[in-house]
């Protein structure tokens, strides 16, 4: 007889997790919770866990003594700290400057010394440098002159906390109110591999015919539910455009599944997706899709993952391949049992008691509702009423309403949810913290607001040669103004990533105003006085704002599929760059002898040595092999008739354009500028 790991765990009341660490210790090999145990492995491993069982009750009278004895213990008298040692007089007289990140300003770099600022200001000056009262020293500077006073610099990095971090949100799980959790599964994989489709098999509906072009175009979290056990899936858009989407996708989930077509194979979003899912730390399970088609090859699939480290246990490995056909509902039950068998090993837990914590997946402006987040709740619960803080917004939760579109009052950890009442719209992938009050949190949305201000002035620097010399480049920058507006925030910022990838060092593309919600006459306004193109994507324009393009002559072009944007701005900005052009040599005619000829110049009388000669083409006055002059042909003839073309052998006459200094012995070299068409990349 034989029993899978996951069999075997449910029979004496263990983990996955403890049955495999059992069995490596025993010398027993398997790969994962899906592996068989044969018969002689069998024997060995349960006689072991008989054993165990029996002596659990002698383990546990033995730790009972132990405490015992440890609360009996006599408490040992700490010793004496040692006395510091004293520094020599020298030591003790130098001075210290510490620097947060890479610099100070001159007013703190004197503070620190004791000194007048006045005095430091008159100490540069007279070395040629400029500098006042909140001037910023770099390090390298600021080194410099420490060594002036006899003081060392010593720099503090600067250690980022988190918001929650930062302002005490934090809160720790009580062991006693642990509970089993939904594991959180992000759908990840190449454009059209069938991730919605999936989806739409798990959860009986139709989300991909309602999609633009067939492409899922934001996340979405849904939550099904399996042998009465919920699965929490959110769906990542599988395009290029949607990198930082998906990567934010993957740090929010416990398990990635990646979808691949058995008729299409491993393609670059494929392996983007490996690469964030393996970024996050998260187990992978590879679902091999449309088998059903011709060409399905599930075989090829599996050979072309072992090159990223996927490989089936099989195979020897430890990642598991769940072969499925989204269309046919074909094994999407196996695809549903290895996730939770997965979640088992992990033991995924929460504490739902605590005040809630969450990730902000999509966010949007509602003409209806006002600002709306869609959700994802990571730690404690959530209900209506309560008043929460997320980065630079906050607000008080008037609506949940979960993934089916029903309202309810309360939301818990792995629950996806659409939370009404945010004072403003949030970013995605800002971080929701349930908190006390209204007044806490207004208090806690001024002090970031403050700090990012204050962040943002510091980064303010003196100009100096070489950064004014930058600047002087990049006014030579051509630029191309965009005015965004999407249906979500999500949509924002993967549309501003797609076309900031396409500046380079020549033409640029500005984004001057970026946000979600429809094109209005604010947007018009602006444009109008920056000169800037309106760029809707799955929004439209209002009427007012209509009617004042129209009347200001501003362009607004609107579009479903991102892509179809990226395209548009790549043509434009590509008919911005400067032509280039390729030297294209034709021939060469040697001067025989030179006529003068009043009102006209300097006629010559030449042979076509090598190759051709046009009317029209470029020439260079070429004196013992030294240019002499780059011009033009004034005239070209053969005996006494104008002539388009000379060419290798035929004798002809010719006048230069704005040149007359021209000798017998001179050769006259042919050519052509060819104009090369140009791309962004």
């Amino acid at each position: 007889m034989c029993l899978r790991v996951h069999e075997l765990a449910k029979k004496y009341n263990k983990t996955n997790k403890e049955i495999l660490e059992l069995l490596n210790n025993l010398g027993i090999e398997v790969k994962s919770h899906l592996s068989k145990i044969n018969e002689d492995a069998l024997e060995i491993i349960t006689d072991e866990l008989e054993t165990s069982k029996k002596s659990e009750k002698q383990k546990e009278a033995k730790k009972l003594e132990e405490t015992v004895l440890k609360k009996e213990e006599k408490t040992i008298s700490k010793p004496k700290e040692d006395k510091k040692s004293q520094g020599t007089k020298e030591e003790n007289d130098i001075k210290v400057i510490k620097i947060i990140g890479d610099e100070i300003t001159l007013k703190e770099f004197a503070e620190q010394l004791k000194l007048n600022p006045t005095d430091l200001i008159k100490k540069l000056f007279l070395k040629g440098k400029m500098f006042t009262i909140n001037s910023v020293l770099s390090y390298e500077q600021a080194e410099e002159l420490a060594l002036e006073y006899d003081a060392l610099i010593e720099k503090e990095e600067v250690v980022e906390e988190s918001f929650g971090e930062k302002f005490s949100l934090e809160e720790k799980d009580k062991e006693e109110n642990l509970e089993e959790r939904a594991p959180i599964i992000t759908i990840m994989g190449h454009v059209d591999h069938g991730k919605t489709s999936l989806l739409d098999t798990i959860r009986k509906t139709n989300v991909a015919g309602g999609e633009a072009g067939g492409i899922t175009q934001k996340i979405g979290a849904y939550q099904v539910e399996r042998h009465g056990k919920k699965i929490t899936f959110i769906d990542t858009p599988g395009h290029e455009a949607f990198t930082e989407m998906r990567a934010r996708g993957a740090e929010v989930t416990d398990i990635a599944i990646l979808i691949v077509a058995a008729d299409d194979g491993v393609k670059p979003q494929t392996i983007e997706a490996i690469s964030h899912a393996k970024a996050a730390e998260v187990p992978i399970i590879v679902a091999i899709n449309k088998i059903d088609k011709p060409g399905a090859d599930p075989t090829r699939v599996r050979t072309e993952l072992m090159e990223y480290g996927l490989i089936a246990p099989e195979w020897g490995g430890d990642t598991e391949f769940v072969e499925i056909s989204a269309k046919f509902n074909k094994n999407i039950d196996m695809l549903l049992e290895t996730i939770l068998l997965t979640a088992e090993i992990l033991e995924l837990k929460a504490d739902f008691k605590k005040r809630a914590k969450g990730i902000v997946l999509e966010s949007r402006l509602d003409p209806k509702l006002g600002p709306v987040a869609d959700v994802l709740i990571k730690e404690g619960n959530l209900k209506v009423g309560e008043v929460f803080v997320c980065d630079e917004t906050f607000g008080k939760v008037r609506a949940l309403i979960n993934d089916k579109g029903e309202r309810v009052n309360k939301v818990y950890a792995s629950q996806p949810v659409e939370i009404l009442g945010f004072d403003t719209v949030p970013n995605a992938g800002d971080v929701l913290y349930a908190i006390k009050n209204e007044k806490q949190a207004k208090k806690i949305v001024e002090e970031v607001i403050k700090q990012k201000k204050l962040k943002e002035q510091n980064r303010t620097k003196h100009v100096s040669l070489e950064s004014f010399s930058k600047q002087l480049e990049a006014e030579k920058l051509k630029e191309l103004k965009l005015i965004l507006r999407a249906d979500s925030g999500g949509s924002v910022e993967a549309l501003k990533d797609s076309l900031n990838k396409l500046s380079n060092d020549e033409v640029a593309v500005n984004i001057i105003q970026a946000a979600a919600g429809a094109i209005t006459e604010g947007d018009i306004m602006l444009a109008e006085a920056s000169d800037a193109i309106i760029i809707g994507f799955h929004v439209r324009p209002t009427t007012k704002a209509i009617k004042a393009a129209e009347k200001a002559g501003v362009e607004i072009r609107t579009h479903n599929v991102i892509y179809h944007i990226t395209e548009e701005i790549e043509k434009a900005l590509t008919g911005m760059l400067e032509p280039e052009f390729k030297e294209v040599y034709l021939g060469r005619i040697e001067i025989k002898k030179v006529f003068k000829i009043s009102k006209v110049g300097n006629i010559a009388g030449c042979l076509v040595e090598d190759g051709k000669v046009r009317k029209t083409s470029n020439v260079r006055i070429l004196r013992n092999n030294i240019v002499i002059y780059d011009g033009k042909l004034a005239s070209l003839k053969r005996y006494q008739n104008d002539a388009n073309e000379v060419v290798a052998g035929q004798e002809c006459g010719l006048h230069i354009e704005n040149f007359n200094d021209i000798k017998e012995g001179d050769v006259v070299e042919a050519y052509e500028l060819e104009e090369v068409k140009r791309t962004l990349r």
